[in-house]
């Protein structure tokens, strides 16, 4: 008899991360003037992974998410708690 593997129930904060991402790369798709494709292509993801994120189906491992942050210049911390990070001052 073969077993079933089952999906892992999602967390609360990974589901809300997931979401930040999204409405953070959507406000910088509309931003930037790009399509879906050309952000995927800005982010180095593929289009349907980037559709992945956007639904909150994807699970992106922290290179993804660190390439996506470092290409898209916004800092890790926004992109995954949207939270802007304050200048630090001298």
């Amino acid at each position: 008899m073969a077993t079933i593997k089952r999906k892992k129930t999602d967390t609360d904060l990974g589901t809300m991360i997931l979401r930040n991402m999204a409405t953070i790369m959507e406000r910088e798709q509309v931003r930037r003037g790009l399509n879906k494709k050309e952000l995927a292509q800005l982010c180095e993801i593929t289009s349907p992974y980037y559709l992945q994120i956007l639904d909150g189906s994807a699970n992106p491992s922290l290179q993804v998410i660190t390439r996506i942050s470092t290409n898209l210049k916004i800092p890790l911390q926004e992109l995954l708690m949207g939270q802007k990070s304050e200048a630090k001052s001298d």
